[in-house]
């Protein structure tokens, strides 16, 4: 974000515990290299340089596929209807071709929502080649909720075994309060956290990812696939608790 977007039409910041910049009547001062001319007047300079308008836009126009303007649409795999167009799965406009639409799966045999992402402990594949990464996160593992926990009878600890339409993962269970039961439209929603840094080389243990479990989606826009929600479900495992 544009540090000129931490002010207001002024010069004066939104939250001023929190300044980035500011306007003293003369040039703008504070913790930050602005990202404008440092004597530009505030009243006559707006926060996004890179916009004509220096506006940010609502408005899609020509430059997006999915215009004329943008609105929200569940992943292709939700547990959830779409509020504001029930009949409609997904992006209209996102990339997916006939083989995997029909991958597809529905909430009633994969109730629970799954995220994919990344630690603070690695970088990508890449340290898992590297022995103090590898110390500090040694071995795949998935997140869940105290309450899903309860529900499936999953130990921390344990090992559980998680699996979608399109492939099947194990993994050590992490327990968290971090993690927590979503209220949905009055449904109650569980999600699975699974990050993504191992495999089968490296220093760390042999491991699994998520991108054997997420949906083939292309973004309307700009290709980026749609690994950051899809649908699963999850069990114990009967193996030692470690």
């Amino acid at each position: 974000m544009y540090n000129r977007a931490s002010a207001d039409i002024h010069g004066k910041p939104w939250d001023p515990k929190r300044k980035i910049i500011e306007w003293d009547g003369s040039k703008w001062t504070g913790y930050d290299v602005p990202d404008i001319a440092p004597t530009a007047k505030p009243e006559l300079v707006q926060p996004f340089i890179m916009n004509q308008e220096g506006t940010a836009r609502l408005w899609v126009r020509g430059l997006m596929k999915d215009g004329p303007f943008p609105t929200h649409y569940e992943p292709f795999e939700s547990p959830v209807a779409n509020l504001l167009a029930p009949k409609i799965r997904g992006n209209p406009s996102a990339r997916v071709f006939k083989d995997d639409l029909e991958a597809f799966a529905e909430a009633d045999e994969f109730p629970y929502v799954a995220t994919s992402y990344r630690l603070t402990e690695h970088f990508h594949f890449w340290t898992k080649h590297a022995l103090i990464n590898a110390v500090l996160q040694p071995e795949f593992f998935v997140e869940i909720s105290e309450e899903l926990a309860r529900e499936k009878g999953i130990e921390r600890g344990g090992y559980v075994r998680v699996w979608s339409k399109r492939g099947s993962v194990k993994a050590k269970a992490v327990v968290t309060k971090r993690i927590k039961p979503l209220l949905i439209n009055g449904k109650t929603v569980h999600v699975v956290g699974v990050p993504l840094h191992w495999g089968f080389i490296g220093q760390t243990k042999e491991g699994f990812g998520p991108n054997s479990l997420t949906p083939v989606v292309g973004d309307a826009n700009t290709q980026t696939p749609e690994f950051k929600a899809f649908l699963v479900d999850i069990e114990p495992l009967n193996r030692p608790v470690a």
